[in-house]
């Protein structure tokens, strides 16, 4: 019986050690894929533009917008056009520290007249499949920006992830009105920050 118990007992701490052991690595394995995001954050151009947007048409009662979409290298993802009730625009940002600098994701577009929830999402143009592509044609490889990839998921799913939080660019917030037929671009600072800019 008691060499029994011996087995039993080393063959539980036995396990607990395996387990211990894979919790470690585990561990590991997501610090190291943290570190290699923020590498490749550190890695980003000091501003980039994801996005540029120009006001088609305003009346009393609604906002025509066309909002184009791009990655780090300047390429063009996608376009939206769409007519959206309200006065005032607003694009909701996503945005979360890595180490020293910021990952910020375009999420949706909203006005005054509706809630944020019930925007035009922009999901489908900047993370596809789950990987964002708007970090794609710089310093991400694919493997980080399937990372980049999980962290974008959960805060779209409301997971808690450490110090992310939402950033609404208003329509009166830097520019008293944007004017019809101006190119406007969204610029984001790898040190935190988005403005917005008129194209010239």
């Amino acid at each position: 019986m008691k060499a029994f118990l011996l087995k039993l007992l080393l063959v539980l701490v036995l396990a607990a050690g395996t387990v211990a052991v894979v919790l470690y690595l585990t561990g590991d394995w997501q610090e190291k894929k943290i570190v290699s995001l923020e590498t490749a954050i550190a890695g980003l151009q000091e501003e980039y533009v994801p996005l540029r947007f120009m006001v088609v048409s305003r009346d009393p009662a609604s906002i025509t917008l066309r909002v184009r979409l791009y990655n780090l290298a300047g390429t063009e993802l996608g376009m939206v056009e769409t007519s959206l009730p309200g006065k005032e625009l607003s694009i909701d940002f996503l945005v979360v520290p890595l180490h020293q600098s910021w990952a910020v994701f375009p999420v949706r577009i909203f006005t005054d007249a509706m809630a944020a929830e019930t925007g035009i999402t922009l999901d489908s143009i900047v993370a596809p499949a789950g990987l964002p592509l708007t970090y794609a044609g710089g310093s991400f490889d694919e493997e980080q920006l399937a990372e980049l990839g999980k962290l974008y998921t959960s805060l779209l799913a409301g997971e808690n992830v450490p110090g992310a939080y939402g950033n609404a660019v208003h329509d009166v917030k830097e520019l008293r009105r944007f004017e019809l037929g101006q190119v406007y671009r969204i610029v984001v600072r790898k040190k935190g920050g988005i403005e917005i800019l008129e194209d010239s």
